[in-house]
């Protein structure tokens, strides 16, 4: 099985307490709870199914394209780092991904 990927948006802040990254969407894409994403930088790769969104501090379970939205990203443990180095920074891609069919 093929794996398609599409940028849906990028990355403009992290908030490393509450592990929350602010993602502005691209126009003419979507971001549901549910969704496949990976979050891809020079110095980052988290892959993870979204489980929380918010716009203005409100929960919503989907936003569309010029939205910017928090994420609650989930950070993988790195043993022996009090904070990991693989965490979302800004400029960092967004992408949609989906198992495509051949």
């Amino acid at each position: 099985m093929a794996r398609e990927e599409i940028e849906i948006g990028v990355i403009s802040d992290f908030f490393r307490k509450i592990c929350v990254a602010a993602v502005k969407i691209h126009s003419g894409q979507t971001l549901k709870v549910g969704d496949r994403i990976c979050i891809k930088g020079p110095h980052t790769y988290i892959e993870q199914t979204v489980e929380s969104l918010e716009v203005n501090h409100q929960p919503v379970t989907e936003v569309g394209g010029g939205s910017e939205v928090g994420l609650l990203v989930i950070i993988p443990e790195a043993e022996g780092e009090e904070w990991p180095a693989n965490i979302p920074r800004d400029g960092n891609a967004v992408v949609r991904v989906r198992e495509a069919s051949t």
